[in-house]
C-alpha cells in the first residue's frame, strides 16, 4: 500500500487548523471537569436536616457534630429544623432534594424505619429514596414522670395505670415515633392502657411534661439529663439491655421483666437517592473524623450518647432488619396508622 494514500489532503487542512484545535481541547478538557465535580466537594454549605423541633434528642447531638463536621468539610454546616409528621415531612423533603450532597437527613429509627408501618401515608421510601452515608450514634430510650407522680419505678407506674385505666398519659415527640411505639410496646406487655399525647417534637413534649399537661413521657436520655438532676422530672426506667452509665441508679424494663422491651435507638446521616460515590465516601469519612473528635465525643457521652460510626453498608443494612423489626412492633402494639 501507498503510504501517501494514508495522508489527508494538504488543500482540506488548510482550512481547519481552528476547528480541529478546539475540538482537541474541548475533549481534552471534558474528562477532568466531569470528575472535578466530586473531587471538588463541597464548594458550599451543607445543610443538616433535623426531622424535630430544636431543643429535642437529635438537635442536641447534631449541633456538637455540625460544628466540628464543618472544620472537616472546609465549608459552613447548616442546622435546619423541619419538625412535623413524626420526622416524615423533614424525610420528604430531602429525598426530593438534589442529589449532590448538600442536603442530608439526620435520620432516627422513626422517620426512617417506624413511619413507613405506624403512619398511613409517608412520601418516600426509605430503601428506595436515600443513600446511607454513615451511623452516628446509638442509644436507650429513657421513661420519665413529672415528680408529682406518686411512683419511683416501672412496677409503681403499671400498678398506677391499672388502677386508673386510661387516664394515665404519656408525651411524646409524635405519633410513630420510637417514643410513641415504645409506650403502646409497654402498655401491650404490661397490660395496660395509656393515654398517647403526640407533640411536634421532644422539646414540645418535655415542657408539656414540665408543665404538668401529661404525666409521664418516653424520650432520649441527652434532652432529660438536667432536668432529672434538678428534680423537675424523676427518672422510671430505660430501655437499653443494660443500665445506662449516666442513670446507673435506674432500672431497666428488662430487669423489670419485659425482656422484649430491650430497645436501642439509632441515628444517621443519610442523603436523597442517587449521590454519587465519591461524595458519600467524602462525607462518611469527614464524619468519621467528626465522631473521633474529643469534643464531639465527650458532649455525646456525657448526654448519655453513644458516637457509632459505619460503612454506607453497614447502614444500609440495618435499615433493612429494622424496617421489618419496626413493621412487627407496630403490628404487635396494635398501632393504627395515624
Amino acid at each position: 500500500m501507498d503510504m501517501n494514500s494514508l495522508r489527508s489532503p494538504p488543500l482540506r487542512m488548510q482550512h481547519t487548523p481552528h476547528l480541529l484545535a478546539t475540538a482537541v481541547l474541548a475533549l481534552l478538557s471534558a474528562a477532568p471537569a466531569e470528575g472535578a465535580q466530586d473531587t471538588a466537594f463541597p464548594q458550599r454549605a451543607v445543610r443538616l436536616v433535623i426531622p424535630f423541633a430544636a431543643g429535642g434528642a437529635i438537635d442536641i447531638m447534631a449541633r456538637p457534630i455540625g460544628r466540628r463536621l464543618q472544620e472537616f468539610l472546609g465549608q459552613p454546616v447548616i442546622i435546619d429544623n423541619r419538625a412535623g409528621g413524626g420526622g416524615s415531612l423533614a424525610g420528604e423533603l430531602v429525598a426530593r432534594s438534589a442529589p449532590d450532597g448538600y442536603t442530608l437527613l439526620v435520620g432516627s429509627t422513626s422517620p426512617l424505619v417506624i413511619n413507613p408501618a405506624a403512619l398511613a401515608k409517608v412520601g418516600y421510601d426509605t430503601m428506595r429514596d436515600f443513600t446511607p452515608i454513615s451511623l452516628i450514634a446509638t442509644q436507650p430510650l429513657l421513661i420519665v414522670a413529672h415528680p408529682s407522680l406518686p411512683v419511683k419505678n416501672i412496677k409503681d407506674v403499671i400498678a398506677l395505670a391499672k388502677r386508673n385505666p386510661g387516664k394515665l398519659s404519656y408525651g411524646s415527640a409524635g405519633p410513630g415515633t420510637s417514643n410513641h411505639l415504645t409506650g403502646a410496646l409497654l402498655a401491650h406487655a404490661a397490660g395496660i392502657d395509656l393515654l398517647h399525647v403526640p407533640y411536634k417534637g421532644g422539646g414540645p413534649a418535655l415542657n408539656a411534661l414540665l408543665g404538668g399537661e401529661t404525666e409521664l413521657q418516653v424520650s432520649q436520655p441527652n434532652t432529660m439529663v438536667s432536668f432529672v438532676k434538678s428534680g423537675r422530672v424523676r427518672a422510671i426506667a430505660t430501655t437499653g439491655a443494660k443500665r445506662s452509665p449516666i442513670y446507673p441508679d435506674v432500672g431497666t424494663l428488662v430487669e423489670a421483666g419485659y425482656k422484649e422491651l430491650d430497645i436501642t435507638g439509632w441515628y444517621c446521616v443519610v442523603g436523597p437517592a442517587n449521590i454519587p460515590r465519591p461524595i458519600v465516601d467524602r462525607l462518611n469519612a469527614d464524619l468519621r473524623r467528626t465522631l473521633a473528635s474529643p469534643d464531639v465525643r465527650n458532649a455525646l457521652l456525657g448526654e448519655g450518647t453513644d458516637p457509632v460510626a459505619s460503612s454506607p453498608e453497614e447502614l444500609g443494612a440495618l435499615m433493612k432488619r429494622e424496617l421489618v423489626r419496626w413493621a412487627a412492633a407496630v403490628k404487635l402494639a396494635g398501632v393504627r396508622p395515624e
